[in-house]
């Protein structure tokens, strides 16, 4: 009842909108100083170690709801209710949504379709909120004040409560690794474009998220993220040489390089982590569960109910009986066995061969957008923006192979936002084509 009060409210009033929207963005890290739930859940299994552990209503999902209603109200003709993308995305869900004829708990297989279609608010009401570049850029600022917050959260981890690796607001830290390298990204290529004011703070937000993956000491995002920088400064110089970019780059090298000095122990220590031998095995196992599901189960084994089946009474729990004993380790059936970390392999195993062929079109018809809205616009805000997302987004989806992360809230909640501002740059694209053709 609050939210469509709320819509009419916010109806006409373009600075509390504003207001609203970026308590939407903000609220995606979901936490102050500690991980948090902001919402409300029903039916609530905290115990399960699968994706998704009860019927939850997010605070931010109701702000997108309010913005939803003020912006149909305004002017219903312009109002998109399925902007570009979101129907790729919602036909993923209707696919994966398919595999709870097998099952076993259909209860788990509903979560995760009302965690992800529920989720989809976020790409209605951003792709209909942001319609100009200031009203990118006023997001981007909301987010660089975002990853500040984040940072400060983070640093006080580590060096008041002296963490190893730290989480911040999130619940592990490669998914805070994966969002910071996701946003930061943005961060970097708009601050690498034309200037306009506010750009310095865009420098300051990549900064905050280079020291966020270093605090996480993730290193796969530390991967990502060095691969992400030489990607982004470099296609940015092959776009257009400025003075501006080159004296960005130069500065980001020495400070850098600085800051790699500073850590580099630590990282190396990391990377060097006994563990790492058997948890590169576990990863093995826990595909060669996957694969079997999809063989028993063409449309996959449920969505939602890997962690269900992956422990007896179910023969998958087996695959990883088998490594522990040939590790000479005490098998103990009470205790759970692991969830699948790539991504991909979690999608083939829970929604088969259909939800994770969906997936990848989904995700790669996002990606052909940014890139061809890069190609089209001339050297503006705009098309740095659309570098940024691409890069950002590829990130993601190659660290997925190792990562789940993009079923978990807080990193689905930021993706789906960029996916409604995929959406609106695709149609910028178009009525500027559209121009283009009647001049």
């Amino acid at each position: 009842m609050l939210a469509p009060a709320a819509g009419l409210l916010l109806k006409d009033r373009s600075s509390w909108q504003r207001v609203a929207l970026g308590l939407m963005c903000f609220m995606t890290i979901n936490g102050l100083l500690a991980p948090g739930n902001w919402g409300l859940t029903l039916g609530s299994i905290e115990t399960y170690r699968g994706h998704t552990k009860g019927y939850h209503f997010y605070f931010n999902h109701a702000i997108a709801i309010a913005l939803i209603l003020a912006k149909w109200r305004e002017d219903p003709k312009s109002f998109r209710w399925l902007p570009p993308g979101l129907g790729w995305y919602l036909l993923y869900c209707g696919i994966s949504l398919l595999s709870i004829t097998n099952s076993p708990d259909k209860n788990l297989s509903i979560m995760a379709a009302h965690k992800s279609i529920f989720a989809s608010l976020l790409v209605i009401a951003t792709f209909n909120t942001l319609r100009t570049e200031e009203d990118f850029k006023f997001f981007l600022r909301v987010m660089v004040y975002t990853m500040l917050w984040e940072l400060y959260v983070c640093l006080k981890m580590k060096y008041l409560n002296h963490m190893y690796q730290v989480h911040g607001t999130f619940e592990h830290q490669n998914p805070l690794a994966m969002y910071a390298v996701l946003i930061g990204m943005i961060f970097l290529a708009t601050a690498l474009g034309p200037k306009f004011k506010g750009a310095g703070g865009l420098l300051l937000g990549f900064a905050a998220c280079a020291l966020i993956v270093e605090c996480t000491l993730s290193r796969g995002a530390l991967m990502m993220l060095a691969l992400g920088v030489v990607g982004v400064v470099g296609i940015s110089l092959l776009e257009k040489i400025t003075a501006r970019r080159l004296l960005i780059t130069a500065t980001m090298g020495v400070l850098g390089s600085i800051a790699l000095v500073l850590s580099l122990d630590t990282i190396i220590s990391r990377f060097h982590d006994q563990g790492n031998q058997a948890s590169g095995e576990l990863r093995e196992v826990m595909k060669d569960a996957c694969r079997a599901m999809v063989h028993d189960h063409a449309l996959g084994t449920g969505w939602n109910n890997y962690a269900l089946v992956v422990n007896p009474p179910y023969p998958y729990a087996e695959i990883y009986y088998e490594w522990l004993r040939g590790r000479h380790m005490k098998v103990n059936v009470s205790e759970p066995n692991s969830v699948v970390e790539s991504h991909y392999y979690l999608l083939l195993a829970e929604n088969g061969y259909a939800g994770l062929a969906a997936w990848i079109i989904a995700i790669a018809v996002g990606l052909w957008r940014n890139f061809r809205a890069f190609l089209f616009f001339e050297h503006c805000f705009s098309r740095c923006l659309a570098l940024g997302i691409f890069f950002g987004c590829a990130l993601n989806y190659l660290q997925s192979m190792l990562e789940r992360v993009l079923v978990q809230p807080r990193n689905l909640m930021l993706w789906l936002i960029l996916l409604g501002i995929t959406g609106r740059l695709e149609v910028m694209r178009r009525e500027a084509k559209q121009l283009k053709k009647s001049a």
